[in-house]
């Protein structure tokens, strides 16, 4: 498929998973253990299942002195983009579905990360749960994308509360089809560039996977930082998530990983963009006047940013201007399109022709809607 001569891979998507169609993936052991989690339990009108231990709920206006008691369901206060065709509601459960909105829309491959709710199982002691719960994900990836090869693809799950578990995981799946990168979940408190870590990076590193930033700001793991918004959701989702990214890929650059594993590959997602050329020259400063603080690299930050293993979602509302700014400023060989498809920020199914009406050269746009997806999923092995 190709829309308007471009081929189109949104390199940020989410799916699911919901309990009940996940639940034959599950061990007997995992479905006992939920048995204790029925009062984070929510069933809604079309009967899918999630969970919502640990979530937060931001339901103070802005100009008020306190937040509303009845703050009522999750992101009560998002009412998201208004959209000329709905996202099919079997997307998460049926990949033909999903499949069939991204024909409409002229999509040809999307990288499926699960949804924020996911990390619910990080908000409480129970790690074996946590850990058999990615397995379980992991599993229903294989079936999920396994259908449509070449199409969509995901991340494996990197536990960070059991790091053997992870590296067992990033072993058992990291040659599978539908494998395109490793998503660390930090605990909250535990920093990216933690040393427990390396085992992840190294068996990514082993398995030509990416590494995969993103932040999920109104359910667990929370980062720090991402948690002090003054209980509003318009900061929350104003602020959290490019500050989280621009933290997340500092540390992991300034932490040396790129020079102990010279072909790994970083992506920071659904984090904005605009932002990036002032982080670069911002983070190259400090490199300097606070290298005590950082191991000795063999680049500044910024060029490891241009090197070709760095790469970076774009939030379409950000729009032409900026996109254009940053690409003349850091070249067109960093940022990638992203959707959120199905999420509420998505513009599905305008996005693709909201980015195909920018005026930019033939070149760039080929580069930002494939050529660079391309190139840090690389284990997709699409060309």
């Amino acid at each position: 498929m190709a829309k308007d001569g471009y081929k189109i891979f949104d390199s940020d998507t989410h799916v699911g998973p919901l309990i009940n169609v996940i639940d034959q993936f599950m061990t007997d052991a995992e479905r006992k253990k939920l048995e204790g989690w029925s009062e984070y339990k929510v069933v809604k009108k079309s009967g899918d299942i999630t969970y919502n231990r640990g979530q937060r709920l931001y339901r103070r206006k802005l100009g008020t002195a306190k937040a509303d008691p009845n703050p009522g369901e999750y992101m009560a206060g998002f009412t998201g983009v208004a959209k000329k065709r709905p996202v099919t509601p079997l997307c998460d459960a049926d990949s033909a579905e999903r499949i069939k909105d991204m024909d409409f829309e002229g999509v040809d491959v999307n990288l499926t990360l699960p949804s924020g709710w996911w990390g619910t199982w990080t908000a409480h002691d129970d790690v074996a749960l946590e850990t058999g719960m990615y397995r379980a994900y992991h599993r229903w990836m294989e079936a999920y994308c396994g259908k449509f090869p070449g199409r969509l693809g995901g991340v494996i799950l990197a536990c960070g509360r059991d790091i053997p578990s992870a590296v067992e995981e990033i072993k058992r799946w990291g040659k599978s089809g539908w494998a395109w990168a490793v998503l660390p979940y930090a605990p909250y408190g535990m920093p990216l560039d933690h040393p427990d870590f390396e085992p992840v990076w190294a068996a990514a590193a082993d398995h030509d996977l990416a590494i995969a930033l993103h932040t999920f700001t109104v359910m667990p793991p929370y980062a720090p930082g991402g948690t002090d918004n003054w209980e509003n959701l318009f900061l929350q989702r104003s602020a959290s998530h490019p500050w989280c990214g621009m933290r997340n890929m500092a540390s992991l650059i300034g932490s040396g990983l790129m020079d102990r594993y010279p072909k790994l590959r970083i992506g920071t997602l659904e984090a904005g963009h605009g932002w990036l050329p002032f982080w670069m020259a911002r983070i190259d400063e400090h490199a300097r006047t606070i290298r005590s603080e950082i191991p000795n690299l063999k680049m500044m930050p910024s060029e490891y940013v241009l090197s070709g293993r760095y790469f970076q979602s774009i939030e379409i509302p950000e729009g032409l201007k900026l996109t254009n700014a940053v690409m003349d400023m850091v070249g067109e060989d960093v940022l990638m399109y992203a959707s959120d498809y199905p999420h509420g920020e998505s513009h599905f199914p305008e996005s693709v022709g909201m980015v195909l009406d920018w005026d930019m050269p033939r070149a760039r746009k080929q580069k930002l809607f494939w050529d660079n997806a391309v190139k840090l999923y690389a284990r997709c092995g699409l060309k």
